[in-house]
């Protein structure tokens, strides 16, 4: 005896429908081992709204338990399924990034959305498709700034970390964050050093001038990198607000 989810049929006595929803058993749990969790759920549906259909002229208190039973067994594996995959993209976001191995990860998660869409509807991994997409534009733009700092448009690769910082402020990207803070440091690092090689030492307001940074920033990097062995700045002299450069340069 078949089924038809569009007309459910009004069994005469309690055996006749008990076949039908042994034979809706069979079918979902087919389903459900070849993977077919979506289209597993919705038989059980139909069963569950056949037992209620017929609750009242039957005791078929056990069959419902069952049904139950089954609905929280596909759900949950539907659930584990998903996990999975949302494990792997959380634990490629606790990876730490570099400008080294930034393209080395880039395939690792082209990899992982590869997986993703071929399951998309399979396990319901919409959000984590969207997830990673968008993780790739960060990529892209990263990518971006890198180019401008590596050909020395200091000026351009600042104006595109302000924006890339403000853009990702609200993503849960950690390590994304974490790169474009080190990517900063190196920037400022580096702006610093050309500074070096140009004077002894600036004022403050020179020097923020110079640098594109406001002075309060400016103090907190100096105080922060001051004591780095490869940093340029000898000392900052607050009496006079004046940076002094190493004159060995590195």
């Amino acid at each position: 005896m078949g089924f038809n989810n569009n007309n459910l049929e009004s069994f005469k006595n309690k055996k006749d429908l008990i076949e039908e929803l042994y034979y809706y058993k069979s079918i979902i749990l087919k389903k459900i081992k070849n993977g077919d969790y979506n289209s597993a759920l919705e038989k059980v549906r139909s069963a569950l709204v056949l037992i209620e259909e017929h609750k009242d002229s039957f005791n078929i208190e056990k069959e419902l338990l069952d049904f139950y039973n089954i609905n929280k067994k596909v759900r949950d594996d539907l659930v584990n399924h998903r996990m999975i995959y949302e494990r792997r993209f959380n634990n490629l976001l606790k990876e730490k990034l570099s400008e080294n191995n930034l393209e080395n990860f880039s395939k690792l998660l082209a990899m992982l959305k590869n997986e993703v869409d071929q399951n998309l509807d399979k396990y319901k991994l919409q959000h984590i498709s969207e997830n990673i997409t968008k993780y790739f534009k960060y990529i892209k733009k990263m990518y971006e700034i890198l180019s401008c700092y590596r050909v020395l448009n200091y000026h351009n690769a600042s104006d595109k970390i302000f924006d890339f910082v403000r853009d990702i402020k609200t993503e849960n990207f950690p390590n994304l964050k974490m790169l474009i803070s080190l990517t900063y440091q190196n920037l400022i690092r580096n702006r610093l050093y050309l500074c070096s090689k140009e004077c002894d030492k600036l004022t403050l307001s020179d020097l923020s001038q110079k640098m594109a940074i406001n002075q309060d920033q400016l103090i907190d990097f100096i105080n922060l990198i001051q004591k780095q062995p490869k940093s340029p700045i000898q000392d900052y002299i607050p009496r006079t607000q004046e940076v002094v450069f190493k004159k060995s340069r590195y």
